[in-house]
């Protein structure tokens, strides 16, 4: 029992009150190197003592002729395979709320954020597309004190994972240099006030990752105490008068809370990020009016809007907007 628990490796789960089946195999031999470990909490307890069940161990670092399944895109480039994630995704189906504690990226820039979540939520959405998978990243100030405090705090229904997502490749990055300086706007001005919109009805892995990717690139100005702000804009009555189907859409407060919801999950109350939901309607977006907003997060369909509200920005002499485009997620997920 005083024996040293084995480092864990890039990915192992906490449930509450569940036993979780082992991990695939084939997770194993994409990340030989530094061993993977299953972590169950069982009983529900705060208290209870973590078990570490190793992976079933493959003969060789090589993944080729051991039946690895196909990896893409960010995920692969950190030694995590999609159809491995949609396995843990499965066993967690009957989870209320599942977080995400992505570590290894605190150098990543926006780009490489984006990303990586696009990757998470088309997993998503291979699984459940209504499944509230809430991702915790390091810039959001989800460190593994806070992930932890975070764990002990969980419910029987919620379910906590923690995937080691250390590129594979040692990319030094220039001290002093910001990763995150990239695309249109002021690469020296943090981004402390983002706008994304949507109607987000029923809330579905589209959703989320356009809410994740807007979390995760609001950050907290240099040498200030005050909370950034995120502006939501949720689609109004206004705009769905001629909208297919307006008798099913959810009423606006219901979308407003749910999306405000979902924000407020992804930051850590040591790192909180202001969530402001506004109704979007035929007059101008706050993205065209305010001054001294830093980005707009769009999806890959409404990049077109993006471009017309820097013209608008201009029109008004203001400075340009960071556009921070998200892919469109694979699947079943709807729109809005």
């Amino acid at each position: 029992a005083n024996a040293e628990a084995p480092a864990l490796g890039p990915i192992h789960t906490t449930a509450t009150a569940r036993c979780l089946p082992a991990l695939p195999r084939r997770l194993e031999t994409a990340s030989v190197r530094r061993g993977v470990f299953h972590r169950v909490r069982r009983g529900g307890s705060k208290d209870a003592t973590p078990r570490l069940h190793p992976v079933s161990a493959s003969s060789s670092s090589s993944e080729e002729g051991h039946g690895v399944h196909p990896m893409g895109g960010a995920l692969k480039r950190r030694g995590v395979s999609k159809d491995d994630l949609v396995a843990i995704l499965e066993m967690s189906k009957l989870c209320q709320t599942l977080y995400l504690h992505l570590t290894g990226l605190g150098s990543e820039d926006d780009a490489g954020i984006v990303a990586v979540l696009e990757d998470v939520y088309e997993c998503v959405a291979r699984v459940d597309p209504g499944m509230e998978v809430v991702p915790l990243l390091e810039r959001c100030g989800w460190d593994t004190a806070t992930a932890m405090t975070l764990e002990d705090s969980l419910g029987e229904e919620d379910h906590l994972i923690t995937l080691d997502l250390r590129s594979n490749e040692d990319v030094e990055i220039e001290e002093g240099a910001d990763p995150g300086a990239d695309g249109g706007g002021d690469a020296s001005s943090p981004i402390d006030k983002t706008s994304v919109g949507g109607t987000f009805d029923r809330m579905h892995a589209g959703h989320r990752l356009l809410l994740a990717t807007a979390s995760a690139v609001t950050q907290t100005r240099t040498g200030t105490d005050s909370s950034p702000i995120l502006y939501i804009g949720v689609t109004g009555d206004v705009l769905l008068t001629n909208k297919r189907h307006r008798d099913l859409i959810e009423p606006y407060d219901t979308r407003a809370n749910a999306a405000k919801l979902f924000v407020e999950k992804t930051r850590p109350r040591s790192s909180p990020v202001e969530v402001r939901c506004g109704p979007l309607d035929d007059g101008p977006p706050l993205a065209a009016t305010v001054e001294d907003m830093k980005a707009l997060v769009v999806s890959a369909e409404t990049l077109g809007g993006g471009e017309t509200l820097q013209a608008m920005r201009k029109e008004r002499g203001f400075e340009p907007l960071k556009l921070v485009s998200v892919g469109l997620v694979k699947g079943r997920v709807g729109k809005g």
